[in-house]
Formats: structure tokens, C-alpha cells, sequence
């Protein structure tokens, strides 16, 4: 009896769950999925914190990335619904884009992440303003900067993104004022800037959930469902200071 009424548990929380990857409700942030990175991410992501339960340290985080879809108009390219990330509420008012209260949020994404640390580059380049760039090993260096600076293996972590003093990531407390940015643009120009510096944060790896045509950093991406290497693609392993880019576009 105890083997049927677990079964039955878990059954009820894998339909919860699924129902909670459709759409997001007036509650974002509710637990168990109210992990904050305390930043602009926080509009659009609703994730499940694990910690170790020895140490306390942050272990994983699992939930979904969400998305709206503002234009009636396909993407002429490829046919799909064109999407983006919502952006919340502007503090001048200029935008109300808050998922579950002022637009309809569905999951784009299943996201999982594995917590690190990354050296911030830039956020604007030759092909305009896009996700921040960060520098990272791909094995774990004796002689690195901080620990976790290595891309996680096995999966398709393809993007990083750092928390600040606001979030409830236990490393909360050790973020410096470089990394404890709202958004991308403030890291790179907002005083002290975290150009070259290490910030910590979380590698993560997402799976598209439906097909749809994804805009952002001035593209319309193409997106279908299975694991996705292309759209949040923000990691470097190398680079040189000394050598002029020109644009891909």
C-alpha cells in the first residue's frame, strides 16, 4: 500500500510539474521553482534550486526559460512564430511585461544548470549588443582564476550567467560590486565595470520545448525542439586583445 500511495505521489508531481511548463502563472517565483539570479534573467526564468545537503554549497538548478510572442506575424525566413524573452517591468514605466500578471509567458526552454565562474569580456561587439561574453577553460586548470571556470561535461552547457548580492545562490554574499550588475550593459559599463574580472554564476544548458523563431541581439533564430547550442551561445575559451574583428552580418 505504501509502494501505491508513493507512486501516486510522485505521479501527481510530474503532472504539476508538466502543467507548470505550459504557462506561467501570476506566481512566478513561487516555490519550489524561486531560485533568483537577481537579475534581468529573473523575468524570464523560473528554476528549482539543489544544495548539497553536507555543505550547503549550490549543487543544481532545474526549470524552465520563457518566452512570449508579440508579433501576429510569422518570421518570413522560416515560417515560425516569432518569440523573444519577456522584459519585465521598466522602472520608468516604459514597458509592463511581467509573465503571468501583464503578458501570457509559455516555456520555450527546460533549462539546467551547474553552478561556476566565468571572466567577463564584453556585452556589446562588431555585430551589435547581445548576450555577455565570457571567457572559461575547458578542463579544470590547476592555476585557474577561481574554481568551477571550466565548461560542465557531459551535456551542452552553451551559456553562462552570473548572479549578484541579491540572489539566493549561497555565494551570494562573495559577489564583488564588478559582478553585482541588474544586467549585461551595466557590466560592461557601469563603474566599477566587470571587464576582466570573475563573477560567479551557473553554465547552463537548455532544450526547446516547441519550434518558434527566437529574436534577440538583432536575429531571429530559428529554434526547434531538442537541445539547443545556438541561440544563448555566449562562451569563449580563448581570446586576443590584439586583433581588429570585423562584423559576420
Amino acid at each position: 500500500m505504501k509502494s501505491v500511495s508513493f507512486i501516486i505521489g510522485i505521479a501527481t508531481l510530474m503532472l504539476m510539474f508538466t502543467g507548470s511548463l505550459v504557462q506561467a502563472g501570476n506566481g512566478l517565483h513561487d516555490g519550489p521553482f524561486d531560485f533568483l539570479f537577481g537579475n534581468h534573467i529573473d523575468t524570464h526564468q523560473e528554476t528549482n534550486l539543489k544544495t548539497n545537503n553536507d555543505t550547503g554549497i549550490p549543487d543544481n538548478l532545474f526549470g524552465k526559460f520563457y518566452i512570449i510572442f508579440p508579433d501576429e506575424e510569422p518570421d518570413p525566413v522560416s515560417g515560425l512564430p516569432v518569440a523573444r524573452h519577456p522584459r519585465g517591468l521598466a522602472d520608468d514605466g516604459s514597458f509592463d511585461e511581467r509573465c503571468g500578471i501583464t503578458v501570457d509567458c509559455v516555456t520555450g526552454w527546460e533549462m539546467r544548470g551547474v553552478p561556476g565562474a566565468a571572466k567577463f569580456v564584453s556585452h556589446s561587439g562588431v555585430n551589435g549588443n547581445d548576450h555577455p561574453l565570457w571567457l572559461v577553460n575547458r578542463a579544470e586548470e590547476d592555476n585557474a582564476l577561481a574554481e568551477g571556470m571550466v565548461i560542465p561535461q557531459p551535456g551542452s552547457f552553451t551559456h553562462f550567467h552570473w548572479i549578484t548580492t541579491t540572489s539566493n545562490d549561497p555565494r551570494a554574499n562573495d559577489v564583488s560590486p564588478e559582478c553585482d550588475k541588474a544586467n549585461a550593459g551595466q557590466l560592461q559599463d557601469r563603474e566599477p565595470n566587470a571587464v576582466d574580472m570573475v563573477c560567479f554564476g551557473w553554465f547552463i544548458q537548455i532544450k526547446a520545448l516547441r519550434a518558434f523563431a527566437f529574436e534577440h541581439g538583432g536575429e531571429v533564430i530559428p529554434i526547434r525542439p531538442g537541445m539547443d547550442n545556438r541561440s544563448h551561445l555566449n562562451l569563449l575559451t580563448n581570446f586576443n586583445n590584439d586583433v581588429e574583428i570585423t562584423t559576420t552580418r
